[in-house]
């Protein structure tokens, strides 16, 4: 057996001793709520004894019990009967469901971005590339141009060499005269 405890409560003014394997605190919160239950009928009758009183707090609490109990019992045949756990498991497979229809459409709109994205990218590099030829051919271009003036430049060279040689040879040709 456990150890006892002894309190000693007020119920009505008047003073009793309890003893039991329950905590003081248990033990007074009963004697204040059995305390509270009788000042309740007292007050609805004024002419009651102290043990009608009791009597009566003794058959509503009695009956707050029953209530309870029952409530109780209802509770666990619900909680054990066969159908509340397929509703349980019911409810736990749709809320299943539906966060897996709510991944999906996630998982769906992030491939939509990434599709979307990869063809972005292949507009781009088709872009670039087609820059590149171009400057490529700009480049090709330039460089076929800069041979073509040095070439140019080579021949106003050779032209002007040749000019100031008849030059000089038409001097030559007008002192002989």
């Amino acid at each position: 057996m456990g150890k006892k405890n002894k309190v000693i409560v007020k119920i009505m003014d008047r003073e009793y001793t309890i003893v039991s394997e329950d905590s003081r605190e248990h033990m007074q919160s009963v004697a204040n709520y059995v305390d509270d239950k009788m000042r309740e009928t007292f007050e609805s009758n004024r002419k009651l004894s102290t043990s009608m009183i009791g009597v009566l707090t003794a058959l509503n609490i009695a009956d707050e019990f029953y209530k309870v109990n029952s409530e109780k019992i209802e509770l666990e045949k619900r909680i054990n009967s066969p159908q509340y756990e397929l509703k349980s498991a019911r409810d736990e497979l749709n809320a299943v469901v539906a966060e897996f229809d709510r991944r999906s459409k996630a998982y769906e709109q992030m491939v939509q971005e990434f599709l979307k994205l990869i063809d972005s990218s292949s507009i781009y590099e088709t872009g670039i590339s087609q820059l590149k030829k171009r400057m490529d051919k700009l480049d090709h271009q330039l460089r076929d141009k800069e041979e073509d003036l040095n070439r140019s430049k080579d021949e106003v060279a050779e032209l002007e060499k040749e000019f100031a040689h008849r030059e000089g040879q038409l001097r030559v040709i007008d002192f002989e005269d």
